[in-house]
């Protein structure tokens, strides 16, 4: 496992003295009255007061008569402890960047960069900051000297802050954290902000979550759960299918779709099939890395084949009992993120990356299923609800001697409930699928639900998405869900012009923005003022490869211009907002640029 610690490091503390000038015979002096050359140097000082050129402490003073007082002449950073080339001045070494100036001291054109008399452009080599984003600090001379915003006429443009990817903020402040040992597990816990929630994952289980519902005050699950945690196969997790290997002896050869599998109609016998959870075997996929923050709760896996023999060209189903077969891991891997950003919900962040040039055509996929709580240790979440209100009754025989029913849930979510309605689980997802599935076996018991996503995974390709974890009764699930359609802010990226570009004349503006409902205008804002409508519409189908599934796709990309020439030549911010169909603005992109002369 990997787990990404804060290091604390132990803080330095210069003390720097501001000395005034004295005469020379009156600082350093030896018996003679003559000033030594420097204090400290290697090989001291001769009685004439001539120095080598050595190393200077921190703090002291430097009486350097003339340049044969240093043998580094040419050296004038006087931050490094040499000697400067000064004719009779005082000079304290290691003083602070942006420490003002003392009366009777002395420095050469920028050398410290100080606030005051010593600096002329302070509004660039004062600040501390990289503000032409060269990745050099604005303190040396050559840098200053060739950007406008280091000779007074261009205000400063800080590097703009990030903008998060996820629409909605994490809750604050950002809940506690916690790594529970039981029963042969490792199980990781985020907690919510007020600590009444938490949501936990297993290591040995693909970091599927295992655990949501309330804190009791004891570490680790309790009674509360509303997840099903019996297996490496039924937590809340993903899964992923191949129409053309859907089942074991036709999946070899990509032939599933033209010649079915003789193989029995059994889960036995799926075809290519990575689960995050585990396999058939009952041997779970582990994890890559687990990375907790305050908050959040990330985990990387590769997961294993649900079936070690999914290329057979027969029908055996020996693998479990095979060391060489029975942990076969799969050619994908999942990236998954958990925070809370309300009390009841948890933002499900998924990414899959294919590690294969093996390209799987679109079909339906688990991403995610969610397995909730059957009675044992906890309650029984069986009845099943559409974001309409209406129950589904889960009645159609399927594989294996389970039931299943495929229903539509306009709104987005779903829901799953204890008899009485007052305690439960339920997802809305973010790109708002209203197709789903609900399965369930009643003697086991068994229940699931699931949205019909249907996406392809490409060659070497990527797949995101992010679904949100609702607790509690009927009403607050509701209640949640309604929220967050009507709430969810857009989110995107801009793309050109590249972050400190340089632009001249006039310059294109490119990206692409996407929300659960879909964007309704895209405006380009220059330093806070100045607003240029952009256009949206824009055919971007590899935006829709990566987020399958959101409002407008493929045509969620956007284009403007903006004429350099009505920009000074300055740095100026760029940001980009974006409003969805709800009236919803947020600010999904900034940008800091060059306008050259």
């Amino acid at each position: 496992m990997v787990r990404w610690n804060a290091v604390v490091l132990g803080a330095v503390f210069l003390s720097v003295w501001a000395y005034g000038c004295e005469p020379a015979d009156k600082i350093g002096d030896d018996a003679a009255g003559q000033g030594d050359a420097a204090v400290g140097v290697d090989g001291g000082a001769d009685g004439a007061g001539q120095g080598d050129g050595a190393v200077v402490p921190d703090g002291e003073v430097v009486i350097c008569e003339t340049n044969a007082d240093c043998d580094h002449s040419g050296d004038t950073d006087c931050r490094t402890n040499t000697c400067m080339e000064l004719t009779g001045q005082c000079q304290v070494v290691n003083q602070p960047e942006n420490t003002a100036c003392q009366d009777g001291d002395s420095c050469t054109d920028g050398d410290f960069c100080r606030v005051g008399e010593c600096v002329g452009a302070e509004a660039c080599c004062g600040d501390g900051l990289d503000n032409d984003g060269d990745g050099q600090s604005d303190c040396d001379d050559s840098d200053c000297a060739t950007e406008p915003v280091c000779d007074g006429t261009c205000p400063v443009v800080p590097v703009p802050a990030t903008v998060p990817e996820a629409p909605l903020p994490s809750e604050s402040p950002a809940g506690t954290f916690e790594t529970v040992n039981v029963g042969g597990f490792t199980d990781d816990y985020v907690y919510n902000s007020s600590h009444g929630l938490k949501v936990g994952t297993r290591q040995q289980w693909g970091g599927t979550i295992i655990f949501y519902g309330m804190d009791n005050g004891s570490p680790g699950q309790n009674t509360t759960n509303t997840i099903d945690a019996n297996d490496t196969g039924r937590e809340v997790q993903v899964a992923f299918y191949d129409p053309d290997r859907q089942m074991q002896n036709c999946a070899w050869n990509a032939s599933c779709q033209s010649t079915p599998t003789t193989c029995p109609f059994s889960i036995t016998y799926l075809g290519w099939n990575p689960v995050q959870g585990g396999n058939r075997c009952n041997n779970g996929s582990g994890v890559e890395g687990v990375d907790m923050t305050d908050g959040v709760l990330g985990v990387t896996t590769v997961p294993l084949f649900w079936n070690p023999n999914w290329d057979r060209q027969d029908c055996s189903d020996e693998a479990c009992d095979d060391p060489t077969l029975n942990e076969r891991v799969s050619d994908v891997r999942v990236i998954q993120r958990l925070r809370f950003v309300r009390y009841h919900v948890v933002e499900l962040d998924y990414t899959v990356i294919n590690l294969s040039s093996l390209s799987h055509a679109a079909t339906a996929q688990e991403f995610p299923t969610v397995y909730t709580a059957n009675g044992n240790q906890g309650p029984d979440l069986w009845r099943l609800f559409a974001s309409t209100g209406a129950e589904i009754v889960i009645d159609t025989p399927a594989n294996d001697g389970f039931f299943w029913k495929p229903f539509s849930s306009p709104d987005g979510w779903v829901s799953m409930q204890n008899d009485a309605l007052n305690y439960g689980v339920g997802m809305y997802t973010e790109n708002k699928l209203s197709e789903w599935q609900g399965w369930q076996l009643r003697s086991l018991p068994f229940n699931n639900f699931r949205p019909v996503f249907s996406f392809g995974i490409p060659a070497l390709g990527t797949i995101r998405a992010r679904s949100y974890l609702i607790l509690g009764g009927q009403g607050t699930v509701t209640a949640e869900a309604q929220w967050l359609d009507a709430n969810l802010p857009p989110f995107g990226v801009l793309d050109s012009p590249t972050p400190d570009q340089t632009v001249a004349g006039v310059f294109n503006l490119s990206g692409w923005a996407l929300d659960n409902k879909g964007v309704t205008g895209i405006t380009a804002v220059v330093d806070g003022v100045t607003e240029i409508g952009l256009t949206y519409g824009n055919s971007r189908p590899d935006v829709c490869a990566v987020w399958p599934g959101y409002a407008d796709c493929n045509a969620v990309g956007y284009l403007g211009t903006i004429d350099a020439a009505t920009l000074t030549t300055c740095h100026h911010l760029i940001e980009i907002e974006a409003t969805d169909t709800d009236g919803n603005t947020r600010v999904i992109a900034r940008r800091r640029i060059v306008v050259s002369p």
